[in-house]
């Protein structure tokens, strides 16, 4: 007998979030961000960023937007500085949906 999931097989709306959330994962420079932004104590700014992986600030922005959309990051400023950190709710229930995805 195959499970369903209503939370995977909901609304619209819920569907297009989802697709912009793996879209958001299947990059692998946004998995290196992510990755970076865990082994710096979940918080970043883009400086940060960009230099750890040796690209470009418009590339790390661009992507970082990305990651936003997808309410993977979530941002805080201080000064003149924005933080990213790792939204570690929404990026496990996108894990635990992606594994009922492979049962």
């Amino acid at each position: 007998m195959h499970k369903q999931t209503p939370t995977l097989l909901g609304n619209s709306e819920h569907l297009r979030f989802s697709m912009r959330i793996l879209r958001a994962l299947a990059h692998p420079l946004r998995l290196r961000i992510i990755r970076m932004i865990h082994e710096n104590d979940g918080s970043a700014n883009v400086g940060e960023i960009f230099e750890a992986l040796e690209i470009e600030q418009s590339v790390a922005s661009q992507h970082l937007r990305v990651l936003r959309q997808a309410a993977l990051v979530k941002t805080r400023r201080d000064r003149k500085f924005i933080y990213y950190s790792l939204d570690y709710e929404r990026i496990a229930r996108t894990t635990s949906a992606i594994a009922v995805l492979k049962e």
